[in-house]
């Protein structure tokens, strides 16, 4: 496999949140234009992105904000950004970025109303936190967002200290069913397999039924249903190691007992049983060595990106970058990495095939 860098040229200037920027990727030109969301981002102990879905009519939805919970919708023609509704309790979470909505993935839609299903970290009793979700309708006639049956609950319930790699990423099947993936947690008895029950996990959720897909995950924050047949995860690994892999049931995917990666520290929460290695359980299709802190991943369209039509294309925190890769036949082939000046926290598609994301510093890129 040839793996490339792209240490592409780019002046992209953290106050310009409304100019133009272009981008040389061999070919093909990325022009990226900025847009203000500030009031969208979760606050408290850190910043962090809104979670972000895309209508059939290039309506977006961005979940976060001051409370966490909060969903706002906002469109390019007014640029403005419009609260929905909050969908978290005060008793909910504790004042902490991470506390707030991981996601929203679009169950169905018409002119009237959208089903969606949202996930985000729970704090309960004040002391402990799981990972749920719940469907939520949209009217979009009342400007509203309702929360309506509770979907998912992971378990076991497990102490503040341990709030980070929730994941809650989704991918729809259909208008009555989803993936979904849980992170560890960070929970320090994750290498007991008789204590970790739904963590580091994919899962199918429907209504009514929660099945498990996978397991030995650590913080799964991307996941895609390539060509609608093939089912791929982005992970964060410890220090090193973040990987993409072919999700297939049944199978474990080795976390915390095998990485790439190295352990931070003698005090992390747990230390990998083997490192550098992945022997024993399904090997990934790519890793990086060291960490670039992988998000959303998503499917390209089959034209408009040159060399990557019908690829993926993947964000990245530590980066601060867009990760653009070729792949068929279950392999990715070639890599390029394009700084883009920010963390990117979530990534999707505007019906016309341009890609939108969200960032850490309160921005909504639109990149064509």
């Amino acid at each position: 496999m040839t793996f490339t860098t792209g240490i592409v040229a780019l002046i992209f200037l953290a106050s310009s949140l409304a100019s133009d920027s272009t981008i040389k990727v061999g070919s093909m030109d990325l022009k990226v234009v900025a847009h203000k969301i500030k009031d969208a981002r979760s606050v408290g102990d850190g910043e962090r992105g809104p979670a972000l879905a895309v209508l059939s009519d290039n309506t977006v939805l961005l979940g976060g904000g001051s409370r966490g919970g909060s969903v706002y919708s906002w469109r390019e023609s007014d640029k403005k950004l419009k609260l929905l509704g909050n969908l978290m309790s005060v008793q909910e979470r504790k004042r902490d970025a991470r506390f707030a909505i991981t996601d929203i993935a679009v169950l169905s839609q018409n002119a009237t109303t959208a089903e969606l299903l949202v996930s985000y970290p729970r704090l309960v009793n004040n002391n402990c936190v799981e990972v749920v979700v719940h469907r939520a309708t949209f009217n979009r006639k009342a400007n509203t967002v309702k929360k309506q049956e509770r979907w998912f609950r992971s378990t076991p319930c497990v102490p503040v200290s341990a709030v980070h790699h929730a994941a809650g990423r989704m991918e729809v099947i259909d208008s009555a069913s989803a993936y979904l993936t849980v992170g560890d947690l960070g929970y320090s008895a994750i290498d007991n397999k008789s204590k970790r029950g739904d963590l580091g996990s994919i899962f199918k959720i429907t209504r009514s039924k929660v099945t498990k897909i996978s397991s030995g995950h650590r913080n799964p924050q991307g996941i895609v249903l390539f060509d609608r047949k093939t089912l791929l995860a982005s992970e964060h690994g410890p220090r090193g190691g973040d990987e993409i892999n072919i999700i297939r049931a049944g199978n474990d995917y080795g976390w915390p007992f095998v990485t790439y990666g190295q352990p931070y520290s003698s005090g992390d929460y747990v230390k990998p049983k083997r490192t550098g290695v992945h022997d024993g359980y399904p090997k990934p299709i790519t890793t990086w060595t060291p960490s670039i802190a992988p998000t959303e991943l998503v499917q390209l369209p089959a034209k408009g990106y040159d060399r990557f039509n019908k690829g993926l294309v993947m964000g990245s925190l530590r980066q601060e970058a867009l990760i653009f890769m070729r792949y068929s036949n279950q392999k990715i082939s070639e890599r390029v990495e394009v700084p883009i000046g920010a963390r990117i926290r979530d990534l999707d598609l505007l019906r016309d095939g341009r890609l939108i994301a969200t960032t850490d510093d309160g921005r909504l890129l639109i990149i064509r």
